[in-house]
């Protein structure tokens, strides 16, 4: 079922998006503690505000109290300053009363009392209470009076509405105020991250341009002006383009080495075909062309086998390695040198094999046995190649592990050593009728030892004739 744009730009995830709510997740959790917390706030401040004005109100009472010269009784003149402070809009009803030994002397009768034993003096004592079915905020203070041996008790009850009102209207303008900086600043980090992720833009028209008639310029990206954050993924990519370049080289000589050495038997072969087709396959030039056509056959054949062997070895290992595979060295080696036996044997070559009778742990290498097995065969094939009538070869396998192949021909100078390792190099010797290599054994070994990731070492023999490699491999845990 085919995806719509829209649906598309739904199900890509957008850096933008995630940013801004991992920026406003925090930003609202931490409103709402300052909610939290600026209620709690809101609602101290409201009741100390009142209950200071309540405290000023049982003051001024407690204040007008007297006693009467004639008969010692408890008088009070109320002050009209006394309630006109706690008069509000919100309209709160007041009670009072003053009290006596357990009776009230004027206001509210049925204002409830407090146990005034455990009452400090002079200090007013604030509680909640409810009263004719209003919550009220009670205020009282004691009082002794001279000549009255017992305390004089002053309450102020005021309902509760007119501090609840406001502690509605605080709290509803900050909530106002915090969705409007959640909201604020959720706009402000849009464009504020919009412009922050505009180097990755500048970065991906970058990338864009290099793109041109089909072709990809695999230079690596500018660092210059590519923030701290994004560095690592700019270098990552830049190596990502050199693999890449590195690749599509390999690929490119791959192809370049192949059209130039098949040219050579081709010609070979067209050529000797047109002999065939003038003088027969009767005559002598006949016969001769026969046998220069089978022998670019078979070289066209083992320039095919190396090309492709090349190819292999030269693929990169898989990005997620499974379980290392472990090759038993000597087994690997006895039967590649079998192999090798009846091309030596052609050639009046000694083939030889040194190493443990039985298998040994040290011989446990690191590496598919496959690849082991073609990177031994290329040298054992150079060396019987490139040996001299009745030479032998030597097959040698010990700890480390280590792989030797040792030849008594005519060598390769310490000069030489290292460009042999290139592709189709081929060493001139004076005096010496052309090989008929192709220049790439050396070259696949080099390759297949990269791929192992053994170490490669060439040495002159014993006695200073033939050619003696070493090859290294990484040994097996436990080996």
């Amino acid at each position: 079922m085919a995806v719509s744009p829209a649906e598309r730009r739904e199900r890509v995830p957008s850096l933008r998006r995630r940013l801004l709510t991992r920026l406003l997740v925090p930003l609202g959790a931490l409103a709402v503690g300052l909610g939290v917390g600026g209620s709690a706030l809101i609602h101290g401040f409201v009741q100390s505000t009142h209950d200071r004005l309540l405290a000023g109100s049982t003051l001024a009472i407690a204040e007008r109290l007297a006693v009467d010269d004639d008969n010692g009784e408890v008088t009070v003149d109320l002050p009209a300053v006394a309630f006109g402070m706690l008069e509000s809009q919100a309209r709160d009803s007041i009670y009072y009363n003053v009290a006596h030994k357990g009776e009230v002397i004027t206001g509210y009768l049925d204002l409830p009392l407090p146990d005034i034993s455990k009452m400090p003096t002079n200090v007013t004592v604030f509680r909640d209470a409810t009263y004719r079915g209003h919550a009220v905020r009670v205020a009282a203070q004691i009082r002794r009076l001279y000549g009255v041996p017992q305390p004089v008790l002053v309450q102020v009850a005021e309902t509760t509405s007119g501090r609840r009102a406001v502690e509605v209207d605080l709290l509803l303008w900050l909530t106002l105020l915090e969705v409007a900086l959640v909201g604020g600043s959720g706009l402000l980090v849009w464009g504020a991250v919009g412009r922050g992720l505009a180097p990755l833009g500048r970065l991906r028209r970058v990338i864009d341009s290099r793109s041109a008639r089909g072709g990809m310029a695999l230079v690596p990206l500018p660092l210059a002006v590519v923030p701290v954050e994004v560095l690592p993924l700019v270098i990552a990519i830049n190596g990502l383009l050199a693999r890449l370049d590195q690749s599509i080289g390999t690929m490119r000589r791959f192809t370049a080495d192949a059209s130039h050495q098949l040219r050579t038997p081709l010609a070979v072969l067209r050529t000797h075909l047109a002999l065939l087709r003038r003088f027969g396959t009767d005559s002598a030039e006949g016969g001769a062309a026969l046998d220069d056509v089978e022998g670019a056959v078979k070289r066209l054949e083992r320039l095919l086998v190396q090309l492709l062997a090349l190819a292999r070895a030269d693929e990169d290992a898989p990005a997620v390695p499974a379980a290392p595979e472990v090759t038993d060295l000597r087994q690997v080696a006895m039967e590649v040198a079998a192999e090798q036996v009846p091309a030596a044997l052609a050639q009046d070559i000694e083939v030889r094999f040194e190493g443990p009778e039985d298998g040994d742990a040290g011989l446990r290498a690191v590496g598919n046995p496959v690849l082991v097995g073609e990177l031994l065969g290329n040298l054992l094939d150079n060396a019987i190649r490139y040996n001299r009538p009745g030479g032998t070869v030597t097959v040698r396998v010990g700890a480390g592990p280590v792989l030797e192949v040792e030849d008594d021909g005519p060598g390769i100078p310490e000069a030489e050593r290292e460009r042999v390792f290139e592709r189709f190099y081929r060493l001139d010797r004076p005096g010496e009728p052309p090989r008929t290599g192709s220049g790439l054994g050396l070259a696949i070994v080099r390759a297949l030892a990269d791929r192992l990731g053994a170490a490669l070492r060439l040495d002159a023999g014993p006695d200073g004739r033939g050619l003696k490699v070493t090859v290294i491999l990484r040994p097996a845990e436990g080996g």
